[in-house]
């Protein structure tokens, strides 16, 4: 898989989503045929949004996120954000956390995929 490739399923996936109403592409950079930075803006039915920054590496056959934050915000306030930011050593699942409501408070937390990330937005959004 290269990463045009990639890009190209990751767009694919957010149009699927029924509550997703815009996708904005900030960056969609491929520095080599196996590597790149994907930047979006995701705009959900009631004007919250998700922030997706990832860089990706694809040279396995499969997307390996070396840098990854999903910030989902509500009326421009912090609902979760999920990162792999090194900057939490002591939580047990180094380097990746969640930063939970508008104080932000870090909690452990395993890699997520778009797609747990989607239906988590999508169930909040069913619950308002």
């Amino acid at each position: 898989m290269n990463v045009e490739d990639y890009f190209g399923s990751v767009a694919r996936s957010l149009e699927a989503q029924s509550a997703v109403v815009s996708v904005d592409v900030l960056a969609s950079l491929a520095s080599d045929a196996y590597n790149g930075l994907l930047n979006v803006r995701v705009w959900f039915w009631d004007d919250s949004y998700l922030d997706l920054y990832e860089v990706v590496n694809t040279e396995l056959e499969y997307p390996v996120r070396v840098h990854y934050s999903y910030a989902y915000l509500r009326k421009e306030q912090h609902v979760f954000r999920y990162d792999n930011a090194p900057h939490y050593p002591d939580i047990i699942t180094f380097p990746h956390h969640r930063h939970v409501g508008i104080e932000e408070e870090v909690v452990p937390a395993e890699q997520p995929s778009l797609g747990d990330v989607l239906s988590e937005i999508v169930e909040l959004l069913s619950s308002t």
